[in-house]
């Protein structure tokens, strides 16, 4: 029998095809734990994505820094600091930064924009970003980021 829904609607036999499986492959595909300190630079111009995708990494046990352009960004890896990960937008002001990779950076990047059409993803790639996603970053293209880098 369906469940009841708090609205008093009945869930439709088709809404419960699959009975839970595809809930619980999300689930799994969204939870980790990790079992070595990861760290990540976020890189990204609007204040809002920014804390959002730190809250995000935050959320899995990975330890953040963010900063909004990308002149800070290469002055903090200039700086001498490490990290797993860098997500950076395409857009930034001050200083475009794209040109990170340049730097001698080895680390993952992770390219995140609004901007989701081919030139964009083709110069992506082409500045040494090894994975482009759409905004908003989220856990199904984030959590697989995480476990390669924790050896999982």
């Amino acid at each position: 029998m369906a469940p009841t829904l708090p609205s008093g609607d009945q869930a439709s036999d088709q809404d419960n095809w699959d009975n839970g499986r595809l809930a619980r492959k999300r689930q799994l595909l969204t939870e980790i734990v990790l079992r070595n300190r990861l760290t990540a630079l976020v890189v990204d111009g609007d204040t809002t994505c920014r804390v959002l995708e730190q809250l995000l990494l935050r959320s899995y046990g990975v330890q953040t820094q963010g900063v909004d352009n990308g002149r800070d960004a290469v002055a903090l890896i200039a700086s001498g600091v490490k990290f797993n990960l860098i997500i950076i937008d395409m857009i930034l002001p001050v200083l475009n930064g794209l040109e990170i990779r340049d730097m001698g950076v080895h680390c993952k990047m992770l390219g995140v924009t609004a901007c989701s059409g081919e030139s964009e993803r083709q110069a992506f790639l082409a500045a040494g970003v090894d994975v482009f996603i759409e905004k908003p970053l989220d856990p199904e293209h984030l959590v697989p980021i995480l476990r390669e880098l924790d050896g999982q």
